[in-house]
């Protein structure tokens, strides 16, 4: 990816997009905060549903305060609105719904970044996030968390 001469007066523009469950929002949202504090930009990219469940049950509003260059986007996880998201809802996820309904959201947001987004942290239980990332010409790293038992 060329850079352009802007990009180098600014810091680098980093979009984490974790899988869209609560274990693999929190370990990433972590992750964010310590590249915020190391002066990053960062652009959260989540399910619609669960910022609402970020807004109803942490104070996110406070990222915003506490780690200026910190910002929430959100896109559709490829559910209906109405889907009840409890127990297992994930399995109702199909890898092709959830590509068909996200990738194009997630081309979206990256073009319409500004500034533009630099790198991508994705998460590895996604891989519809790479073929972007190739498409556009953004790096890519992926995540990926290990629960202690």
């Amino acid at each position: 990816m060329e850079q352009d001469r802007s990009s180098q007066s600014r810091p680098p523009h980093v979009l984490v997009f974790p899988f869209p469950i609560q274990g693999h929002i929190n370990s990433m949202i972590k992750l964010a905060e310590l590249l915020a504090i190391a002066g990053f930009k960062l652009t959260f990219l989540n399910s619609h549903h669960n910022r609402e469940r970020l807004v109803k049950f942490n104070n996110i509003a406070a990222h915003s305060e506490r780690y200026p260059g910190f910002q929430f986007k959100t896109i559709t996880d490829g559910l209906p609105l109405d889907h009840p998201r409890s127990g297992n809802w994930f399995l109702d996820m199909s890898e092709d719904t959830m590509e068909l309904k996200m990738k194009e959201s997630l081309r979206e947001v990256l073009v319409n970044s500004s500034p533009p987004v630099d790198c991508i942290i994705g998460d590895g239980f996604l891989s519809f996030d790479l073929d972007v990332a190739k498409e556009l010409g953004i790096p890519i790293i992926f995540f990926s968390y290990q629960q202690s038992s």
